[in-house]
This record gives C-alpha cells, structure tokens and sequence, in this order.
C-alpha cells in the first residue's frame, strides 16, 4: 500500500476531506437558524410557519430524527469504513446529505422535512469514520495529529458558517436558503 509523501496528503486527502467535513456541519446545524416561534414571524423567513409546525416537532427534527439517529447511523458507518471502500462511502455521503438538504428546501410538509432529516443523520453519520480511516491509512503517522487536529477544525467553521444561514433566509427566505 503506497502512502503520499508528506505535502500532497494535504492536498489530495485532507483539504477534500476537510471540505467534505465543513460542507457536512453547515447542512446540518442550518436548520435551528430557518426558523423562528416569535409572534409575527412569516413564513418567507421561518420553516415552522411556512410548514406548520410547532416548538415539540421542531424538537423531533433538532433531536431524534438527526442526533439519536445519527449517534446509531455513526457505529453503522464505522463498520461499513472498515469493510468497503472509504472514498466511495465519503462521496456517496456527501451526495446524499446534499440531496437531504435540497429535499428539505422542497418540502411541503412536516413529515417531509422529518424524513429528510433521518436521511442527513444516516448520511453525515458516515464522514468521520471514513475520513479518519482514510487519514489514518494515508497520512504519515508522524504527521497524524496534525492532520487529524486540520480535519477537526472543519467542526467549528461549518458550525460558525451555519450562522450564515440567518443571512441567506433574510435575503432568500427559508427554502432558498438551503439551496
């Protein structure tokens, strides 16, 4: 098994990796900013108006229809990184927590955004296992921890872009936001 000389692992693997990560932590903590329970929000800008939902079933979405089912997805992913081609499962994942998201966008109904939630759980579930099987395999374990340490960074700027989801609402609106 061949491993990448020290630069290129950066390029090649982790910078893709990263990206993936960052991509995968704004999808899933854009939701809490697309919608609003103050009196008088519209339904433009909130998700819960336009979709009819209220403060207990937006708890369903934010909880058990990603987090529980995402901890259980992630020990699922685990097994499948150690049996299956790695890259395929993180490419695979990517595409379907962006058709998640993009679902969530065109959805009409409560129960079509709970279900597209449960999709994105399963989905994002996969990318750490996988992408730090890959770095393990990959990156030369002198340099390890910092690749590991690179790749975690994309937890908190996916996180913090997410915030920028409350300025795409206010120009787009809920839906567009999320495309």
């Amino acid at each position: 098994q061949q491993t990448p000389s020290s630069s290129p692992w950066m390029l090649s693997l982790l910078f893709p990796l990263w990206l993936v990560y960052v991509s995968n932590q704004w999808s899933r903590f854009s939701l809490p900013y697309l919608v609003d329970f103050a009196p008088g929000a519209d339904s433009f800008h909130a998700m819960n108006v336009n979709l009819n939902f209220d403060q207990s079933q937006y708890g369903m979405l934010a909880s058990v229809a990603f987090t529980a089912l995402f901890a259980i997805f992630s020990l699922v992913a685990g097994v499948a990184s150690d049996r299956y081609d790695r890259k395929l499962l993180t490419i695979g994942s990517a595409f379907t927590w962006s058709l998640a998201t993009l679902g969530t966008s065109l959805s009409h109904s409560y129960d079509e955004v709970l279900g597209w939630r449960i999709l994105m759980g399963f989905a994002c579930a996969f990318t750490t296992p996988t992408a730090y099987t890959l770095l393990q395999q990959y990156v030369p374990s002198h340099k390890s921890g910092l690749a590991s340490s690179l790749y975690g960074s994309g937890v908190a700027l996916g996180g913090g872009l997410a915030g920028l989801t409350v300025l795409l609402d206010t120009s787009y609106g809920w839906s567009d936001a999320l495309r």
